[in-house]
């Protein structure tokens, strides 16, 4: 018994020194959180005011107008166009959703996924399926809760490792061990967290316009003000409310983010037709259509403060000079984190919307970097 006490007595000694050593760390780790959601919390209250008064407004002078938006009944041509490539539908084998996407190509040839952000779905990356179809199987993916895919209900149905589940079971779905992984706006953040959990499965990752997630968090730290650029982003943390400022009006803010003079496509040639637009708005108008994309920024954004390790595979990040919806700075806030090679891109002129925005541009960009045809900067 003496012996069994004297050989226990150096370990607990040891976790006790140990956790005195952590516990500034543990202290600083905590007052970072607390300052973050506090700042998240203080935009989306600032926000949330803002909408409310805009609302009253508009309720008071026409509330017919205000309050009436449609649900579409049936998908507009440009979903169905045959051009773009076939529809078809995976059965994820982590969570049993039924996933819808568009592909066009040889599927015997390298995989080349796009996952789209928010308000759109696969149609968003109509320039890119064409463009590299020739030399890659090009799938475009309606992620969960979007456009055509299986939409559960509960927050918790889009943490983030479901969501890197149906990435995973997608591209295994598909035939394929890995792929070029090409991701924007949320997409992209969904991109830059599947590279850092699975590296073995991306050959090749090209994010556009949307933050390395350690950087979001390092710029919004450094400058708080930037929180109110990107104020959406924290005021759909907020059940309800939100669902109902982007409903008003038919959808008069989604029409302003993807058409608007501030935020919309500002390339004259490619500013979305009244067809286009509806193609986004046919999957927003059904019931509970916004909640569930909205949910991704309401499980996103806590992933802010897990720890980052850094990006291991080869990396082109393309960046819209003019984005009028994320924070600024953000750019060049990734070359930190990455451990393999790195091309950064921004386009003059160009809005957050930038595959869209600039395609002859952008694909090619995607070109020069597949191809390798240009110096990484490490």
């Amino acid at each position: 018994m003496i012996h069994h006490s004297c050989f226990l007595t150096p370990g607990v000694m040891s976790s006790t020194t140990m956790s005195v050593i952590l516990f500034p760390t543990r202290v600083c780790l905590w007052l970072l959180s607390l300052l973050y959601w506090a700042l998240v919390y203080g935009t989306a209250g600032v926000t949330a005011c803002m909408v409310l008064i805009r609302i009253s407004w508009r309720g008071l002078r026409d509330p017919r107008r205000a309050f009436r938006w449609t649900v579409r009944n049936r998908p507009p041509a440009c979903l169905r166009d045959p051009a773009l490539g076939t529809h078809g539908y995976l059965r994820c084998r982590s969570s049993g959703l039924r996933l819808h996407f568009v592909s066009k190509g040889n599927s015997r040839k390298p995989l080349m996924l796009f996952l789209h952000g928010f308000p759109e779905n696969w149609y968003s990356w109509r320039y890119q399926l064409r463009e590299f179809s020739v030399q890659y199987h090009t799938v475009a993916l309606d992620l969960r809760g979007c456009g055509a895919s299986a939409a559960p209900y509960r927050l918790e149905d889009y943490a983030l490792e479901n969501l890197l589940d149906d990435i995973r079971d997608t591209i295994s779905g598909l035939g394929h061990t890995s792929c070029v992984l090409v991701g924007h706006d949320w997409g992209g953040m969904l991109a830059w967290h599947f590279a850092l959990e699975r590296p073995d499965m991306v050959q090749r990752l090209v994010v556009m316009n949307a933050p390395h997630p350690a950087s979001w968090l390092d710029a919004v730290l450094r400058r708080p003000s930037q929180l109110l650029r990107s104020g959406h982003t924290c005021f759909f943390q907020l059940p309800l409310l939100p669902e109902i400022a982007l409903s008003m009006e038919d959808f008069k803010l989604v029409r302003s983010m993807l058409c608007g003079g501030r935020a919309g496509i500002r390339n004259r040639a490619r500013r979305l037709t009244e067809a286009e637009l509806e193609g986004y708005l046919y999957h927003l108008s059904q019931p509970g259509g916004l909640t569930a994309p909205l949910n991704y920024y309401r499980v996103l954004l806590s992933n802010a403060l897990y720890r980052h390790q850094n990006v291991g595979v080869a990396c082109m990040l393309i960046w819209g000079e003019a984005d009028g919806i994320l924070v600024e700075g953000m750019s060049g806030g990734a070359r930190p984190y990455m451990r393999g090679s790195v091309v950064v891109h921004t386009i003059p002129d160009c809005s957050h919307w930038v595959q869209q925005d600039q395609p002859e541009t952008v694909n090619k960009m995607l070109w020069d970097f597949l191809l390798q045809r240009e110096s990484p900067q490490c």
